[in-house]
């Protein structure tokens, strides 16, 4: 923790009537600007976050944070904040849902995630803005651009244009209704009195409703059978306030979407960043998004492309790397 920070982390505290600081740890690094560390004062632990006004959505975490606090979504509150993006944090445990999957808790974790995903679905705000199609097309983009011609150095598939128009189609066919929209496994928790957390919240959009099933099931960093896919996709379906014609294939067209978009960003991270902290997961990425182009006649051209081209060349990428 740089010493601006730290000074003003010790002000902040001492303003709340909290002991001084008694530990630092840094938190794994993110696909962000920010920066993050736990401390310890006295029996207690709190997260202060590094997060630059310049690059981050600062505001819009502040008008997330009370709009989810409001409708009993469990995020962190804000204890202090500073105008250079410098926040004091209730911390929300150190067990986040790849550790409980781990030790075998994945149906509780699914069904206390996919509960509170349903909450989050009824959070209704003129402040929360629409996911355009501009913004999933520009997504897309980075696909093409970072990852395709930028760390491959290959050109877009042919009918990439055409992929790309299916699934901005199917996104804003979909019921829209507010989204975390980055929900998934390295951002839900549980707490330590064994209850759901949720962080990473202040890119919330209305956008498709199942863009939060999908980054919960079609993870990018936990693969799950497809069985157990389709069981909680049916779980969501059954609690609900829409209806969908097959939501199974809405959903996986949803997850093929984002996974793009996210193997676009981890490219980023390390051609414009420097950071090679996500480039070993674009590989079983790859594999989980060729297994659901499979799934539908209209992007086996797709999934073939992954297959015999990027994942290879990524494969090879992470080793030269590593």
């Amino acid at each position: 923790m740089h010493t601006t920070l730290a000074e003003w982390v010790s002000g902040a505290l001492e303003r709340n009537n909290l002991p001084g600081i008694s530990t630092v740890v840094p938190l794994v690094a993110e696909a962000s600007h920010r920066h993050f560390y736990r401390i310890t004062t006295g029996p207690r632990s709190f997260v202060v976050m590094d997060s630059p006004p310049d690059k981050e959505h600062n505001e819009q975490l502040r008008i997330m944070q009370k709009l989810f606090t409001q409708h009993g979504v469990p995020v962190p509150q804000i204890l202090a904040e500073d105008e250079r993006g410098f926040f004091l944090l209730t911390d929300l445990g150190q067990q986040h849902f790849r550790d409980a999957y781990a030790k075998g808790a994945v149906d509780e974790c699914l069904q206390i995630a996919i509960d509170q995903l349903v909450n989050i679905q009824n959070v209704k705000d003129a402040a929360i803005p629409p996911y355009t199609e501009t913004r999933l097309r520009d997504e897309l983009g980075i696909f093409s651009e970072w990852f395709v011609e930028g760390l491959l150095e290959a050109q877009t598939p042919d009918d990439f244009t055409t992929t790309s128009d299916l699934l901005v189609a199917n996104a804003l066919d979909q019921p829209q209704c507010c989204i975390h929209r980055d929900y998934h496994c390295r951002n839900l928790l549980i707490t330590p009195d064994g209850e759901l957390g949720i962080v990473d919240f202040q890119d919330a959009l209305v956008g498709p409703a199942t863009y939060d099933l999908a980054s919960l099931l079609w993870d990018c960093y936990h693969r799950f059978d497809v069985q157990t896919v389709r069981r909680w996709q049916n779980y969501y379906e059954a609690c609900c306030q829409f209806d969908f014609e097959n939501l199974a294939k809405v959903t996986d067209l949803t997850g093929l979407q984002r996974q793009l978009k996210a193997v676009g960003i981890f490219a980023r991270l390390y051609l414009r960043d420097g950071k090679t902290t996500h480039l070993a997961y674009i590989p079983p990425v790859i594999d989980t998004m060729t297994a659901i182009a499979r799934s539908s006649p209209e992007t086996t051209t797709l999934a073939d492309w992954l297959s015999s081209m990027a994942a290879p060349a990524a494969c090879q990428i992470d080793k030269a790397t590593s």
